[in-house]
């Protein structure tokens, strides 16, 4: 084939359909990331829709990814099923660690919740397919509209087309995968820290009128407290969650922030 030919339409098709098991290998990881990863994941958004974005950004990367020849392609069917499963597992521990500060944010609405007996009212996540307090719903929502406003799903592909590059294989060796598990223990900790970071200030201010009103129990004991103190709890704390949005937008946004960051390092050390 000549080099006027590999300009052309033919060429490229020819090329497409050469290449063809390298863009399913493409396709497999960018499809395991959109399937966990947070607002693609959505069940508000289509499958068909899901697909499509899927295969319409894998064609856009592929030509790259087969021009650095990252994939070398096995003589047959086992070991290529081995690498279409290699890429479906690090798509889904890019999509995880994403997904994981998420979840910080539902936990920090787990606490205010517990704090003001809330538990009970829980709504379905449509993310997550759980069902969490209406509390942390909201901020998981906030949490989404934070990552749309900075661009984070734009990060999340930009994530995935250099791990095409920095993260070729995903070895189950146990060096290997301790590497791997370091990252995931890192993330679970930084998950908690943020919901606290959250959850704090309301957190704290509820304890606190909790002693003020077992001290005025106690001095008037006549006062029906629990009556009075369970609409006075959720007076001040909505109050006090409305005032704070700012800081807490503010944390999430430097959350999501410092989970590419680590997202980056991560694909920049990979053990492999």
């Amino acid at each position: 084939m000549t080099a006027g030919t590999n300009r052309g339409p033919v060429g490229r098709m020819y090329y497409f359909v050469y290449q063809f098991q390298v863009f399913m290998l493409v396709m497999m990881r960018m499809n395991a990331m959109i399937m966990i990863a947070p607002f693609f994941s959505s069940d508000v958004i289509p499958f068909r829709i899901k697909a499509l974005v899927s295969f319409l950004v894998s064609l856009v990367i592929f030509p790259v990814v087969a021009s650095k020849g990252a994939y070398q392609i096995p003589g047959d069917m086992g070991g290529y099923a081995l690498m279409v499963l290699q890429e479906i597992a690090i798509g889904l521990f890019i999509g995880f660690l994403v997904s994981l500060i998420f979840s910080a944010f539902q936990l920090s609405g787990e606490f205010f919740a517990v704090q003001l007996g809330f538990g009970i009212n829980e709504v379905l996540d449509p993310v997550a397919q759980v069902s969490v307090p209406l509390v942390g719903q909201f901020k998981n929502l906030i949490g989404l509209l934070v990552l749309l406003v900075m661009n984070g799903h734009h990060m999340m592909l930009q994530g995935i087309y250099r791990s095409y590059e920095l993260a070729p294989i995903m070895s189950v060796e146990k060096a290997f995968l301790g590497g791997l598990m370091k990252h995931v223990v890192y993330t679970f900790s930084g998950m908690f820290m943020v919901a606290l970071k959250i959850a704090l200030p309301i957190v704290g201010i509820i304890f606190l009128l909790e002693i003020s009103m077992g001290v005025l129990s106690k001095v008037a004991p006549q006062m029906n407290i629990m009556m009075l103190g369970f609409p006075f709890k959720i007076t001040v704390a909505f109050v006090v969650m409305i005032g704070i949005t700012p800081l807490i937008v503010r944390i999430m946004w430097v959350s999501l922030e410092r989970v590419f960051a680590f997202i980056s390092r991560v694909l920049a050390n990979w053990p492999g």
